[in-house]
């Protein structure tokens, strides 16, 4: 783990959770896994705040534990689940777009939580619904429990939450690691009644999850039925957001924007029927997906949306000839067979990101050589400047530029052993996964930034912020308009300047974390697609 990324997430640590919390984190983020002695050790805090610390991290779902072979419970720390607060708002948002109001609350409500039990999470959420209906004075009648927990099984279904990992216990009942699932789709079962009841509130550690019992019971008539449908004796199991399912939806909607970008609307939606298509066929973490007929996506095209039959086959003859590899044709049996290439289209997605900020550090003369590069390959420097028709100078400037900044790289091939350089080839190229890695160092530099500027902004203004904050809390008390005039003039118009001023560079701030997030999230896809886990020696 780079220094970059774990700076980052020591900022990112402090600004939700707190100095202690951090320290604790940033300490098993530093090793791979540690006993509760050596964190103690390392931090020189006190064994209670370290445990709080602890307990708070396994419940946002950023710490697991286990059981080594000395008996010692061992913490593990994961920094992705820490870059995913930067993601929070994004989250959000999609549950709000996809489902309704409903679902952004009930989503809002496990991520702030971490993990939460169904019942408090449904409670919470129509309390919040109630209450913004009754600030609002609409007309709408007051939410209840039975849409929200319809929602719920929505929002299962879609795989966009799932239940918690479950817990090993010893011969006491005293939890001593969390359990790898066997079968994951068991995370994913529907709600049963029983895990809309409220938590008991009794004193156990954050990670102590409750036990889901996974043994299927055989009916009399030969069908299964799951022992889920009853409570586990430790109460309802608990829940939580599935972020990698967020994910998948992000980069298929990045996949969509980029085919109307290169074709037009049409062509987005017949990309968005096959990716609707292959979710039900394919693994999510495939290269490719499962192969699709062409009658398959002609009916599954939305109603209002339906196109003749030539039509459908000139867009997807376009989307396999002109959208760098997104579609293959594989077959032609059932009028043609045909499959996303998910690595292709991550791939173009990342070529986009590093050319907009060539673009924008080195000029438009600069990117039409990058260009040039990445089409050949290999280029010498003289057919870099034929082909992008620039000045040998300015080419040459420009070029080296480039190098001088890694975002080139230079491959020397010799005649002669001796490498002198009359007898040496030199191509310039460029290394995708090398250049992709060096801007993700430099966003998490970008991001962790942009957080301790705007946390300096706020902490300057503090005084003025609270003094707004309560003036506005009295004026929302108060029913006539006079006494609401004098109220208001408690802040001098300097004053409302200034507020000005700190709002609007505080919204410039949060944009550009939201857009380096965007920016981290494709180079983190494009790296992940690109570097494949070596293969499992079974001796």
């Amino acid at each position: 783990m780079s220094r970059l990324k774990l700076e980052l997430c020591e900022q990112l640590l402090k600004e939700c959770y707190g100095e202690i919390v951090a320290s604790v984190g940033m300490s098993l983020l530093h090793n791979k896994s540690s006993p509760l002695a050596m964190i103690i050790h390392r931090t020189k805090m006190e064994a209670k705040q370290i445990k709080q610390a602890l307990c708070s991290l396994i419940q946002q779902n950023i710490v697991t534990f286990h059981k080594n072979n000395a008996g010692l419970t061992e913490y593990s720390g994961s920094s992705d689940a820490i870059l995913c607060r930067l993601r929070f708002p994004h989250y959000i948002h999609c549950a709000k777009t996809l489902f309704g109001d409903a679902a952004e609350f009930l989503v809002e409500e496990l991520l702030v939580q971490g993990r939460s039990t169904l019942g408090d999470a449904v409670n919470k959420t129509v309390n919040k619904l109630n209450e913004s209906l009754a600030v609002s004075k609409s007309s709408i009648p007051e939410i209840s429990q039975n849409l929200i927990k319809d929602k719920v099984s929505i929002l299962v279904k879609a795989r966009l939450i799932r239940r918690c990992h479950d817990v090993s216990r010893d011969k006491d009942g005293k939890v001593i690691s969390m359990d790898d699932m066997s079968n994951p789709e068991i995370l994913f079962d529907p709600p049963r009644e029983y895990d809309y009841e409220k938590s008991t509130g009794s004193k156990r550690s954050a990670g102590e999850i409750c036990e889901v019992p996974l043994k299927k019971i055989k009916l009399e008539d030969g069908e299964e039925a799951s022992s889920l449908g009853k409570p586990s004796e430790t109460g309802p199991s608990y829940w939580c957001v599935n972020v990698h399912q967020f994910h998948h939806h992000f980069r298929d909607q990045a996949i969509i924007s980029a085919v109307a970008k290169i074709i037009d609307q049409k062509a987005s939606e017949v990309m968005r029927t096959m990716l609707r298509l292959s979710e039900t066929k394919t693994v999510p973490t495939d290269s490719i997906s499962a192969h699709l007929s062409f009658t398959e996506i002609c009916t599954a095209m939305p109603k209002d949306k339906i196109m003749t039959s030539n039509v459908m086959d000139q867009y997807l003859k376009c989307l396999s000839e002109n959208c760098s590899g997104f579609v293959t044709k594989v077959g032609e049996s059932g009028g043609g067979m045909f499959q996303i290439n998910f690595s292709k289209a991550v791939e173009a997605l990342c070529i986009s990101e590093i050319e907009t900020i060539v673009l924008e550090r080195f000029g438009s003369k600069a990117l039409r050589m990058y260009r040039v590069l990445l089409a050949e390959k290999q280029v010498e420097q003289k057919q870099v400047e034929e082909k992008a028709m620039l000045p040998p100078k300015e080419a040459k400037e420009l070029l080296y530029k480039m190098f001088a900044e890694n975002f080139v790289t230079l491959t020397e091939l010799s005649k002669a052993p001796d490498h002198a350089p009359a007898r040496t080839f030199y191509f310039f190229n460029v290394n995708l996964l090398q250049v992709s890695r060096m801007l993700l160092e430099k966003c998490y530099k970008a991001t962790a930034n942009v957080i301790v500027r705007r946390q300096k902004c706020m902490s300057e203004n503090k005084r003025l912020l609270d003094k707004q904050e309560r003036v506005d809390a009295i004026i929302s008390s108060l029913d006539a308009a006079e006494q609401k005039e004098e109220i208001e003039q408690m802040v001098t118009l300097s004053e409302r300047k200034q507020l000005k001023k700190v709002g609007e560079a505080s919204k410039v701030l949060e944009t550009s974390e939201l857009l380096l997030d965007r920016t981290i999230f494709i180079l983190e896809a494009f790296i992940n697609s690109t570097i494949k886990p070596l293969p499992v020696i079974k001796k």
